[in-house]
């Protein structure tokens, strides 16, 4: 379970962020967002604490790497859900970002954020 962490929402499909929205509250998590854009994202980056974000790669403004980018330099593990595949720029740049392929898997989610909250801040994170 998410014990109360804080997980930014990047998601420009209504019904998906809905879906990751409710995944999140289950798992006794709080939702930051949702965000459609990277405009909105880096927004809530600058105003809120996040612990963990689930970011789309593809948003109504373009690719996510601008958001990635920012959560990264904070410190923040991100959780990569896509429906496609990494871009090699970012490949190249995080080798080792986690992600999931969509349809998700509830449960799958879960773990994988619980996971990334209880890694030691910057250990396995570029």
């Amino acid at each position: 379970m998410l014990d109360g962490r804080r997980v930014l929402i990047v998601e420009d499909e209504a019904l998906v962020a809905l879906e990751l929205t409710e995944i999140v509250i289950g798992a006794n998590g709080h939702a930051v967002g949702p965000a459609r854009t990277n405009r909105e994202a880096l927004a809530l980056i600058d105003i809120e604490t996040i612990d963990v974000a689930i970011l789309d790669l593809n948003l109504a403004d373009g690719e996510a790497t601008p958001t990635a980018e920012s959560l990264i330099a904070k410190g923040v593990p991100v959780l990569i859900c896509t429906g496609g595949v990494l871009p090699r720029a970012m490949r190249l740049m995080w080798p080792d970002l986690p992600m999931l392929r969509k349809p998700l898997n509830p449960d799958r989610l879960v773990e994988a954020l619980g996971a990334l909250c209880a890694e030691p801040a910057g250990l396995s994170r570029p």
